[in-house]
């Protein structure tokens, strides 16, 4: 009896050491999870910020509308980040999404200028070392001097290179010697990030119709990056807000405030100028552990792991928001979390000199 005795005692003994033991395997496994999570997502999303806008921050092309480079045809704005775009549906509530595009061309960043126009598929450059036909071809857009109103422009794609000339499959229409043609490479990129079902999700609109509401569930489109991503939040870092004042290259206010026109309208450099102070991104990723944790005041459900949703530098303007998988338990206060922001330059983003464009650049 004594030997039964002491024998079940060990048992409980043992029972409640594993129990511990395995709640706290859960909650270390947990932060793991998370923490694997937000760093892969914050890499890939950081490194597209830093690649953004390569070959169309120029004033001349900045802001202007393109088509011909995305599929389903939608005009796409050559702003190198844009937060929260029309473009984007089907995101989590109280979550922010990024629309990014860069060129990939191995020419001038700037455009290079049309001496003359020979034909109406070729263009005088001078120089052909930065365009290819390919295969694949680079994918080039002509732009006036003065910016039309709108900026509406189209792509095309270089399909023979003699000097001096660069020959194109459709013509620009209305281009004369002095403006310039922008090479946009083989392999142009435009990839949008959204939190959707609580995951990291990217579409490459080069290659699916990441616009088309039918696509939003569609894993294959919207192809998961990391799981239990459940907040994303973006702010612009912009070079005074007053448009009279000189850039300087410092960030003054950060806000989602889409740069003032976001699609420039109008000839004024001053639309493109808007763009331009946007010189930087501010954004945060918030990963959750993948199992709940009770409430230390179990079954009251009351006293929660985390107490209130984590703050990151933006929390102000764009604070983070915790889904509730269940209103009862596990409410999103009963997961643990792990927050990683970062600020990305705009690299491919600079002040244009002065006798270019003039004030308020």
């Amino acid at each position: 009896m004594v030997a039964m005795v002491i024998g079940l005692l060990g048992i409980i003994v043992m029972m409640q050491m594993f129990s511990v033991f395995e709640g706290q395997k859960r909650t270390t496994g947990g932060g793991d999870d998370a923490i694997s999570s937000g760093a892969v997502s914050l890499y890939g999303a950081q490194r597209n910020i830093q690649q953004s806008g390569w070959g169309i921050s120029s004033v001349e092309v900045i802001g202007c509308t393109v088509t011909g480079l995305v599929v389903g045809a939608a005009p796409i704005p050559l702003i190198p980040v844009t937060i929260n775009s029309p473009l984007i549906t089907g995101q989590d509530a109280n979550t922010d999404t990024l629309l990014i595009v860069s060129g990939n061309g191995n020419g001038s960043v700037e455009g290079d200028t049309i001496a003359s126009v020979p034909a109406a598929n070729a263009y005088d450059v001078g120089r052909l070392t930065g365009f290819s036909a390919g295969p694949p071809p680079d994918r080039v857009v002509a732009v006036p001097q003065t910016r039309p109103a709108p900026c509406n422009l189209a792509l095309t794609t270089v399909t023979g290179v003699v000097f001096p000339n660069v020959l194109v499959s459709a013509g620009f229409a209305g281009i004369v010697p002095g403006d310039k043609l922008f090479n946009l490479g083989t392999a142009p990129t435009v990839r949008a990030y959204a939190v959707r079902n609580q995951n990291l999700t990217v579409c490459d609109y080069t290659t699916s119709d990441c616009g088309l509401a039918a696509n939003n569930g569609d894993t294959t489109v919207w192809v998961p990056v990391a799981n239990n991503v459940v907040s994303l939040r973006a702010q612009y870092g912009r070079d005074n807000t007053d448009m009279a004042a000189a850039m300087d290259g410092v960030v003054d206010v950060w806000d989602q405030t889409r740069p003032v026109p976001a699609f420039p309208a109008g000839s004024n450099t001053a639309n493109a100028c808007a763009l331009i102070r946007a010189s930087a991104v501010r954004i945060v990723l918030v990963a959750r552990s993948s199992q709940p944790e009770k409430t230390a005041d179990w079954p009251a459900l009351t006293a929660h792991v985390t107490p209130a949703a984590p703050l990151w530098a933006g929390s102000a303007a764009a604070a983070i928001s915790l889904p509730d998988p269940d209103p009862t338990w596990p409410t999103g206060l009963d997961f643990r979390y792990k927050v990683f922001q970062t600020v990305v330059p705009l690299r491919n983003v600079h002040i244009p000199p002065v006798s270019k464009v003039g004030p308020p650049c």
